[in-house]
């Protein structure tokens, strides 16, 4: 079992983090009080190269065939002026996410930082919460009972002061990661941008991962 599923299982989650018991306006409150973590994935920077694909399948050890961040690659155009175009995708922490609303055992959640996490001590393996994700971010382990998994942004490294492990090996710094409350560094320049976007914005979700369209693609080049 990888260092994250032990922190959150042998953890408990909702006792170290203070919200046994928390009410939604007690949670609200407490939101206020620590870091709002968000991801901005620029798609010119992106390669296509598949670090950070493998450096999160190192780091979270999932499933075989099994990935918590992937890369989707689309052709747009015809010879000889097309061009392939390259996606990160991964679960998108929505501020009002489906897959809670789709537990019946309250395993899956929201912290007051916006990271989606699922509590393995809860999750009964019924699975409703993956066909509930509109981003196909969420699968089942059959290696632990069919706990549901997915990116939790490296909360066990976050939790040491660290970055995700697919931001720490991007090369392009194609991937941004910072605190929405207290933006520091390019990840403060890009959060001011205009023109940011989600994945799939005909759902009209708001959520902590958000993409700069490809200048390449007529589309923008998000899936």
């Amino acid at each position: 079992m990888s260092e994250r599923r032990k922190f959150l299982k042998k953890s408990g989650l909702l006792a170290i983090l203070g919200l046994a018991g928390l009410a939604a306006g007690d949670r609200k409150a407490e939101a206020s009080n620590v870091e709002q973590w968000a991801m901005i994935i620029d798609l010119n920077r992106c390669t296509g190269c598949q670090s950070c694909v493998i450096a999160c399948k190192a780091q979270n050890k999932t499933a075989p065939g099994k990935f918590n961040t992937r890369i989707i690659t689309e052709e747009e155009g015809t010879y000889p002026q097309s061009r392939i175009l390259f996606t990160p995708v991964q679960c998108n922490q929505c501020e009002d996410p489906p897959c809670v609303a789709a537990c019946p055992e309250h395993a899956t959640f929201q912290l007051p930082n916006g990271i989606v996490v699922t509590d393995w001590n809860k999750c009964t393996s019924k699975g409703d919460c993956v066909p509930a994700c509109p981003y196909e971010a969420r699968f089942l382990d059959p290696r632990h009972g069919g706990k549901s998994d997915k990116c939790d942004f490296c909360i066990n490294r976050l939790n040491q002061g660290l970055m995700p492990a697919c931001v720490e090996a991007c090369s392009e710094k194609a991937r941004l990661f910072g605190d929405m409350k207290n933006p520091q560094g390019e990840f403060a320049e890009y959060l001011a941008r205009s023109g940011l976007v989600t994945r799939k914005p005909d759902l009209k979700l708001k959520t902590r991962v958000r993409y700069v369209p490809s200048s390449k693609s007529v589309k923008g080049g998000v899936l």
